[in-house]
């Protein structure tokens, strides 16, 4: 039994060659090539909902990113 599927996609000439010519300076194939792009976009999307998400939950408290980056980097300092 076959552990994986395959999924066609269709992309102008020009990209075929452009995603080619990565995969190859990569020494990987297409599909490895393909395969580590979608997972690395997956990744960005779930990591900027999470970002979004805890954004929204600082500005209910008042706060921003860079109040929580200062005391991180304080933190750091005393270790």
């Amino acid at each position: 039994m076959r552990t994986t599927k395959v999924i066609a996609f269709s992309v102008p000439p020009e990209f075929e060659t452009e995603i080619q010519q990565h995969a190859e300076a990569e020494h990987r194939t297409i599909s490895e090539y393909i395969r580590d792009a979608v997972r690395q976009y997956i990744t960005l999307q779930e990591f900027e909902a999470t970002r979004s998400k805890v954004t929204k939950r600082l500005s209910k408290k008042g706060l921003k990113a860079s109040d929580v980056e200062a005391e991180i980097g304080k933190i750091r300092k005393r270790a």
